[in-house]
């Protein structure tokens, strides 16, 4: 507790040495930081401006939180001006406690905050005068701030050689002082020994003269009685008493005088020695002076290699970079070359998309066509049924009716023996066979208007292949693709359909045929056919959940590609606020390369040439990179759009497909009959383009 009390004094005492506005004779005096704001404006005007100083509030000693925030702002300033500045990192060293100074005044924590200004301003631009004035101070002052110096640094960076050498220097000239203090006191010791000794030897000096008066009155004649003779032999008793006691302080006068020569050599000899240390002191000092310009040029010369390596450093990463460059060239070329295929390919493409948008309007004619003559393919297949089921029975009709030819030619033939039998002179009529009743094809007995149509038919056949021929050799392979899958998936469901129709046809036809033969037993019929109507109905319905199902598949797959676009977009956030913080660190970087581009200038001037060309090609690097990026979002966009006309083209086709199924279910049961219906125009919705 003495020793932090003793440091905190002795700083604020070295803070008094400013000429500040604000009081600062003692801690409570301090504790609200603007004084300190002060001293520091002063230190290093150009770090701790008018804008550091107008933050801190005056006026503040009854509230201790205004206290804490003007203190906070001190310590955040004095750590900034030590990392940025100094180039120094206070890691070991106890940072003060705020709120202890503002709240009890802490003169521990004080000492602390006061110790880091002492180390701004022993560290600062004119630390020349700050350390004349703290040598001018007592000694016990300049030994507590030497003190906290050197804690300071020790607990801030490594102690270097010449701190240590100034630690031993110090400590000599300690305990030089506490030499020169005690041979000091011993001086003075001696100075009053020598003073008594005097006293005592003027007192036996005088002693002496009584008894050499005394000895001259004995030795006259004396005229007195037996009583001065007795007085005679009692003097003359003291009188050798006298001498004996003379000669005892003769003797130890002449050991005080030989022990006085003595302490006087020492004397001498130690005022020898403290001019020595003195002499020593001033030459301590004067290399304290030294050692500190050195420790400035020490660190200056640490800084000054830090730059150095740091060049080094970037020098190889330059070399580094040269290689990284020269392959980054040899992909620029690939990239252009692959660039430069795939804008062929772009181009192509551009040619081929009016083409394949014409083929696409071209496949979904030829599906309306391709579906119309279906129907009319069934409904000729039904009819040519219908004519070759009645060939098939005017054919029997017509053999046994041969037959019955056959056997009347015969009854004919054998009337007519008879007749030529019983009438002898009657001449043979000439019997001649009709010709109505010669042999003709099936072909023959079929109506014209069923030639018509199977010669029309045939004819559209022939054309239609000729058509898919000739365009199936112009066609593209992608479209060739699309063909494919599309076929695949419309043979399907065109099977299906057509097996619908024809049983549909089929069961009209029976409904017709029993409406005409029975028509008391057509309600029964009827309800049959009525039955297998909904069961196909809800077979076409199971075809539309069917779709429906893919299409909730194909809804799917977009929700899982909108999740892939906003997880992109997320990824494209966190890059740009990563590329924000990346701007922020090449500012400052830049900010301190420009700072040591006059150094690196001063070594090697040609560098700055190739740093240029360097930075020229990593700009155009970057140029290239961004244009090839370009290009692969726009094959993307394109890949993209492709697949969407496709999954498009699917679903208005599966939907195209099953509005003609609804729509020939509705035409069943609305109750027409088929030939009805036939004659009636179809309405036809075109796919939209």
């Amino acid at each position: 507790m003495d020793k932090t009390q003793d440091l905190c004094g002795s700083l604020i005492k070295w803070l008094q040495t400013f000429e500040l506005e604000a009081p600062h004779r003692t801690a409570e005096d301090i504790s609200d930081g603007v004084a300190m704001a002060q001293a520091l404006a002063q230190i290093a005007p150009e770090w701790f401006s008018d804008a550091f100083t107008s933050k801190i509030k005056a006026d503040v000693i009854s509230n201790w939180r205004l206290k804490a925030s003007n203190l906070k702002k001190i310590v955040e300033a004095i750590v900034d001006y030590y990392q940025e500045c100094l180039n120094q990192q206070l890691l070991d060293f106890k940072k003060p406690d705020i709120n202890q100074i503002a709240e009890k005044c802490n003169r521990e924590e004080l000492g602390r905050l006061l110790q880091l200004i002492l180390g701004c301003a022993v560290n600062c631009s004119h630390k020349q005068d700050y350390i004349t004035i703290i040598m001018g101070m007592e000694e016990s002052v300049q030994q507590v701030i030497m003190q906290s110096i050197q804690e300071l640094e020790n607990g801030g960076v490594a102690v270097s050689s010449e701190d240590a050498q100034i630690q031993r220097l110090m400590i000599d000239i300690n305990k030089a002082v506490e030499e020169r203090n005690q041979m000091k006191q011993r001086c003075h010791e001696l100075d009053m020994q020598v003073s008594f000794l005097q006293e005592e030897k003027a007192n036996i000096l005088q002693e002496n003269k009584k008894l050499q008066e005394r000895l001259q009155e004995v030795d006259n004649p004396l005229n007195s009685s037996l009583v001065a003779g007795s007085k005679y032999n009692t003097l003359k008793k003291d009188f050798d008493a006298l001498k004996e006691e003379i000669f005892r302080v003769e003797t130890s006068r002449d050991d005080l005088r030989l022990r006085v020569e003595a302490q006087e050599c020492d004397l001498v000899e130690l005022q020898n020695k403290v001019e020595e240390l003195q002499v020593h002191a001033d030459e301590a000092r004067h290399l304290k002076d030294e050692i500190d310009i050195l420790r400035e040029t020490a660190d200056k010369v640490g800084k000054y290699e830090s730059t150095i390596e740091s060049y080094k450093r970037k020098l190889e990463e330059l070399s580094d970079l040269k290689r990284q460059v020269k392959i980054l060239e040899e992909k620029n070329t690939s990239y252009m070359q692959h660039n430069l295929e795939l804008e062929e390919e772009v181009k192509k493409n551009g040619t081929w998309k009016p083409q394949v948008e014409m083929y696409k309007k071209q496949v979904a004619e030829l599906h309306q066509k391709l579906s119309e003559e279906t129907k009319r393919a069934d409904k000729f297949e039904f009819e040519v049924k219908k004519g070759q089921e009645k060939i098939l029975a005017l054919t029997r009709e017509k053999e046994h009716l041969i037959v019955e030819r056959d056997c009347l030619k015969e009854t004919n033939e054998e009337l007519k023996c008879t007749q030529l039998s019983t009438m002898p002179a009657g001449g043979a009529l000439s019997v001649h066979s009709d010709p109505r009743y010669g042999e003709t094809g099936i072909e023959e007995m079929l109506p014209p208007e069923i030639k018509e149509k199977l010669a029309r038919l045939m004819m559209e056949n022939k054309m239609l292949k000729l058509k898919q021929e000739g365009s199936g050799n112009e066609q593209l392979p992608i479209v060739q693709a699309l063909l494919e899958d599309a076929k695949q998936q419309v043979q399907t469901l065109t099977s299906e359909n057509r097996l619908a129709n024809q049983r549909i046809l089929k069961l009209e036809s029976q409904i017709e045929e029993l409406q005409a033969e029975r028509p008391a037993d057509a309600n029964s019929d009827t309800l049959s056919l009525r039955k297998e109507l909904m069961a196909l109905q809800a077979f076409s319905r199971n075809l539309t959940l069917e779709h429906e199902n893919q299409k909730q598949k194909i809804e799917q797959q977009e929700e899982s590609i909108e999740e892939a676009s906003r997880k992109n977009v997320h990824l494209k956030d966190t890059l740009s606020r990563k590329e924000a913080e990346i701007q922020s660190l090449e500012e400052r970087y830049k900010k301190c390369v420009e700072k040591a581009k006059t150094v690196v200038a001063s070594f090697d001037p040609k560098q700055n040439l190739e740093l240029t060309a360097l930075k020229n090609q990593l700009i155009e690097k970057n140029n290239l990179i961004q244009r090839l990026e370009k290009i692969e979002e726009i094959n993307k966009n394109f890949n993209t759009e492709h697949k969407f006309l496709i999954t498009n083209f699917y679903r208005m086709a599966s939907q195209k497909q099953r509005e003609s199924v609804d729509q020939r279910l509705a035409g069943l049961s609305s109750g027409q009959s088929f030939m009805v219906r036939q004659r009636q125009p179809i309405n036809r919705r075109l796919p939209n383009k």
